[in-house]
């Protein structure tokens, strides 16, 4: 089987209808996510243009709608265009070729019949015989003569109005057949077409009144938001009142910290200079105090060395 035998399946028309169904669906609430901004948002729409690229995908392989020709159906509709019919409707005359048509087909039909001309003929006859013997009732005196032609006439006429009756009744039963089927016809595509615009209106109301609400929605959100901004701007312009006064008093703090901190700048700068002149002088007391405890060893060495002089000269005197 292939792609047109398949299209042309009652499976695959009912798969289509669900899919344009169950993929709108989808498509819609891709939109509603996205126009108020719920979680997912992105993701969803994503979804939903998926879901559309795969509904128009899937629609490339329907089939061609084919317009019927109802001509051969009902030949009377031959050559008839629909700028003809405008033509003549809006001018209030009717298409010879329609005309002619209907006449002769009630043509065809009176002769499947067997209503002859020369059964109107017997018929016209027949009631001229009648308006004759009418008249000669007048007449007194041929009262029996004319009673007994308007009986034999009536008789013919009779028999006349009847075949023509029967004749009548057999042509209106076969015109009415065709106007009963054309009349179904016609009933069954009205229906058709009216499910097919009733199912389109219903879609197209559920959409709008979705779209209505969600306009709805992002109106009053709109609102919210400037409400919201409007409160919002008074208590940003009295924060930033206050936030102006605090940086002016903070910049008075600086200004007098700044002042405070150029002072300890310069006081560091002399202490500095007062340290340099310390660390100097500890420099020189260091190599001067090196000095010192030099000059204390030796002092101590010869103080050593005189005690032991004066130690010997004592221990030579005890001697002696």
């Amino acid at each position: 089987m292939n792609i047109s035998e398949l299209t042309q399946t009652s499976q695959w028309k009912k798969f289509m209808a669900k899919l344009y169904g169950w993929g709108a669906a989808v498509v819609i609430l891709g939109a509603l996510f996205k126009i108020n901004h719920w979680p997912l948002a992105t993701l969803m729409l994503i979804v939903g243009m998926g879901t559309e690229v795969v509904i128009f995908f899937f629609s490339a392989f329907e089939p061609i709608h084919e317009d019927v020709d109802w001509t051969l159906v009902y030949p009377e509709l031959a050559g008839i265009s629909e700028e003809d019919d405008f033509k003549h409707a809006s001018s209030g005359k009717i298409k010879e070729t329609s005309s002619g048509g209907s006449f002769g087909k009630l043509d065809e039909m009176l002769q499947n019949a067997e209503i002859t001309p020369e059964l109107f003929e017997k018929l016209g006859k027949g009631l001229k015989n009648l308006n004759q013997t009418t008249q000669n009732l007048i007449n007194v005196s041929d009262a029996a003569k004319a009673t007994n032609q308007f009986v034999d006439n009536l008789q013919t006429a009779s028999e006349s109005v009847s075949s023509m009756a029967e004749s009548y009744s057999n042509a209106s039963q076969k015109l009415t057949g065709s106007v009963d089927a054309l009349i179904g016809s016609y009933n069954n595509s009205a229906e058709l077409i009216k499910d097919s615009g009733k199912n389109i209106a219903e879609q197209f109301v559920s959409t709008s009144q979705g779209f209505i609400e969600n306009y709805k929605a992002t109106e009053e959100k709109i609102q919210a938001n400037i409400t919201a901004i409007a409160s919002g701007n008074q208590t940003y312009n009295e924060k930033l009142e206050l936030i102006n006064k605090n940086l002016s008093a903070l910049n008075s703090v600086y200004e007098l910290q700044l002042k405070n901190t150029n002072e300890q700048v310069k006081n560091s700068q002399l202490l500095t200079g007062d340290m340099e002149q310390i660390i100097n002088n500890l420099k020189s007391s260091a190599d001067e105090t090196t000095i010192y405890k030099n000059e204390l060893a030796k002092l101590n060495k010869n103080l050593s060395a005189l005690n032991n002089v004066y130690g010997n000269m004592l221990s030579a005197m005890n001697i002696s």
